[in-house]
């Protein structure tokens, strides 16, 4: 291999390494963060399909706590 190649080579792996944005994001982290967040959701919309005025409220409130949750709180962890 000549030391052109090899000087090559380099530059090929620095400008690879230069052109990734990310590391990417924790799969565990994301799939407990995904989990809990659907699961409120998901519960949320059952608690409102029980047809009385408060588990309504209560199930709205679920819903858009898990909105919130999703929204504001899962970028500041995955980021």
């Amino acid at each position: 291999m000549s030391n052109e190649q090899v000087t090559r080579t380099v530059e090929t792996t620095q400008r690879d390494e230069e052109n990734q944005t990310s590391h990417g994001n924790n799969v565990v982290l994301s799939i407990v963060l995904f989990a809990v967040v659907f699961g409120l959701f998901a519960g949320g919309l059952y608690v409102m399909s029980l047809f009385t005025a408060v588990t309504f409220v209560v199930g709205l409130g679920m819903c858009l706590l898990s909105l919130f949750l999703t929204f504001d709180l899962v970028p500041r962890f995955l980021s």
